[in-house]
This record gives C-alpha cells, structure tokens and sequence, in this order.
C-alpha cells in the first residue's frame, strides 16, 4: 500500500486588494494512502463527507478557490441586495424609508465588513458557516418590512425571499449542508411572516410558498451536485498527484540504487566518479586541495575463506558504517570501490588533516574488535590506507593522478605491514 506521508495542502488563499491578508490553509498531518482514494473511486461514494484526512484536505484544498467566490459574491449583494428598493417603494411604499435605513446604513455596511473580516477567519468550514449571517438577516428585513406594511400588495412580496434563496445557493454556490441549513431558516422566515398577514391573503401566500419551496429544492440540489462533483474531481486529482509522486519515488530510489552499494549503503563506483569531477572543479576554482584516501581491509580473502561470505558480508557494513561515522564533513563521500576496497574524497583537505583523519579511521576499524584468526599480522580485522592530496589549479594535477597516487600510498601500506596509514611519502 502506498502512501503519501504528511501530504502538505498548504495553500495561499485568494486576497483582494483592500479586503484581507494572505492566510494559510490547514495542513493534513496524517498520511493520505492511495489505496484509500482508489477505493473511493471505485465505490462511486457520493457521500459529502469523505474519511479523514480526506475531509480536511478537501477543505483546504477548497479553500481559496471558495473565499474567491464568497468575497465576489457577497460585494456583487451588498449592492445588488440594494435593487430592491424599487420595489420596496412599489409594493411597500408606507415602508419605504425604514427600508433604506435597513438596507442602504445596516444590511450594506455590515456586509462590507464581513467581507473585509472573511479572509482572516482561519477556517475554510467555518467560512462556510459564516455564510449563513447575511442570508437569514437579508430575509429577515424583506419580512420585517413586509409585515410592517399596511399596503394590500405586501403579501406578494413575501415571494422575494426566493430570491434570496437562489442567490445564496446558485451564486455563492454554499456547501449543501449549511445551504440547507439556511434554506430552512428562510422557509420559517416565510411561514412566520404569512402567519402574521391578513388570512385572506392565503390566495397569494400559498402559491408563493409553493414557489419559495420548488425554489429551494432545486437549487439545494444544485448544491448537492455541485459539491458532489467538486469532491469527485478533487479525489480524481489527488489519486493523479499520488501517482506521480510514486511515480517519482520510484524514479528516486531506481536513481538511488543506479548511485548506491547495494550491501554497504555508501556510494558506488560510478557516484564515487562523478562527485569526485564535481569536488575537483569546484576546488579548482575556489582554490584549495582534494584528499582521496584508500582504504582497503587487510587479509579479507582470508577472513571470507575461513568465516564464509555471509560473516564477509557482514565485516564490509561495519566497516563501512565505520567509516561514514568518522567521515561525515560536507563535501566528504564514502564509496565502495571495488570488493573489500574502499575510497573516500575528501574536498578542501590538507595532506596533515587528511592523514589524520585516516588515522582515526585506521584505529576505529582496529576498535571493532572483529575476530579474524586467519590474519597473518593481527587477530582483528584492520585496515591499511593509502592517502594523497593535489591542487587542482597546479599545472598538470588530474584526478587519474590523484587516485594513482592514493593507490600508490595504499601499495606502500600493505607492504609496510597493514593495519598503516601511509600518506605519500610518510611512512608509518
């Protein structure tokens, strides 16, 4: 099963110049497995409510793109919500006035505001609930005005609230849950306000009901579809970039691998090769030395023939584990050159600091204390290690002819006795 460990959904959400501040989305802490998401596309789950962390990175991931369409929609209502006072004064005229208080010095400012403080509000879920404020306030007014109104037309333009309804679901586009929420809230609005109109008005009340209702019910399911599919796209996307990134993990480790020893976890020869290209070009034109030490574990046909490859095997790790604790400087690379034979580059090193790092790395190896009884020098394995140094920029100086002369300081080494560092022209 594949996973997608702390998949970050951080996201830098829509501010419009004047309105609010850039805010970060909520990050998911938990791993997203693709298992997961495949098995929900298979299903064909259309429940609006996906497992967790599912559900959290939607949110977030929704984020901006749903604070672009709140703030759009609720500037383009805090004028539009303003029309209605034509027929305010067509169908309320005796209302008239207190409708431009309501809506021109409260319902508009308040709005304002709102949208100004909406991008702070750090959650996208409660965003979506905040959703809720303008739209029962905007029916609340028209119904207030409404019942205040002593003209025989006022019962007709209850239907407004429909309007309302529409725009919230249709426009702002909220999330079906509390867009039903809100629809409910309208529809109580509604049937309050009828209940207090003259009872011959039903003629015109009930069929405005009706129309409030069909109203609601059709854009609710818009709601409900649009949300469906906002979820669905999203997972089918998410189940793209899972995919890509094992795809591009996958590309890693092969790449790893293609630069790595399989049993000793350092570098290979052909990354040994490159790193060092790279280490002698840039000293060569900052300035400075590269050190190579060899390094090779003494008497190791001997020590496979008589514990087996298996315990061989095993000697190489701790030898290389070794190696990479004592050697961890940036620039520095431990590889695996060939058997028992290792090699390390060691960039911006002096023939002195090199020589006695590698005497570090000589008596750590002879620390391990590993048992080797066929040695015909010691009775632990030990290594001996050849060390050289050259100036890039010096005429002449190559990398072929550093290594030749690291090998050359490993010869005098193992003819020296093993278990030695040698560093070109110092014998010890």
């Amino acid at each position: 099963m594949t996973a997608l460990s702390a998949y970050n959904f951080q996201s830098t959400e829509f501010t419009p110049s004047g309105f609010g501040v850039t805010v970060p989305g909520p990050v998911a802490d938990e791993p997203i497995e693709a298992a997961e998401v495949e098995r929900l596309l298979n299903k064909g789950k259309s429940s609006l409510r996906l497992p967790e962390p599912l559900e959290n990175a939607f949110i977030a991931d929704a984020g901006p793109q749903r604070l672009r369409t709140m703030v759009i929609s609720g500037v383009l209502v805090a004028f539009v919500f303003n029309w209605l006072l034509v027929s305010d004064w067509l169908l309320i005229p005796d209302q008239f006035d207190q409708a431009l208080r309501l809506r021109l010095f409260l319902f508009t400012p308040a709005v304002i505001v709102g949208v100004f403080l909406l991008p702070r509000w750090s959650s996208p879920a409660t965003r979506e609930w905040f959703v809720l404020i303008p739209g029962v306030g905007a029916a609340a007014i028209n119904a207030w005005l409404i019942v205040s109104s002593n003209d025989p037309f006022a019962s007709t333009y209850l239907v407004s609230l429909a309007t309302i309804a529409m725009y919230t679901n249709s426009v702002v586009r909220m999330r079906f849950v509390p867009a039903a929420v809100l629809d409910a809230l309208i529809m109580s609005i509604f049937i309050a306000a009828a209940v207090h109109l003259p009872a011959e008005q039903a003629r015109v009340l009930i069929p405005g009901g009706l129309l409030l209702a069909c109203t609601i019910t059709f854009t609710l399911y818009g709601c409900y579809c649009q949300e469906r599919d906002d979820r669905l796209n999203w997972l089918l996307h998410l189940r793209e970039r899972l995919l890509l990134k094992d795809l591009e993990d996958a590309n890693q480790e092969l790449h790893d691998a293609s630069r790595s020893d399989i049993l000793t976890e350092v570098a290979n020869r052909r990354h040994f090769d490159e790193h060092l290209a790279e280490v002698w070009e840039r000293v060569k034109r900052d300035g400075g030395e590269v050190a190579l030490m060899m390094i090779d574990v003494d008497h190791f046909k001997a020590y496979n023939d008589r514990y087996g490859h298996p315990v061989g095997d095993a000697c190489l790790k701790a030898v290389a584990t070794a190696l990479k604790r004592r050697l961890r400087e940036p620039g520095d690379l431990i590889a695996r050159y060939g058997g028992e034979e290792f090699i390390a580059v060691l960039a911006g090193t002096s023939l002195q600091t090199a020589r006695g790092a590698a005497e570090r790395i000589r008596r750590g190896i002879e620390g391990l204390n590993l048992l080797h009884a066929t040695s015909s020098t010691h009775a632990v394995v030990t290594v001996s290690i050849g060390v050289a140094t050259l100036t890039p920029a010096d005429e002449g100086a190559t990398t072929t002819r550093l290594i030749s002369a690291a090998d050359e300081a490993l010869y005098q080494a193992k003819q020296g006795g093993r278990n030695r560092v040698v560093a070109l022209g110092w014998d010890e």
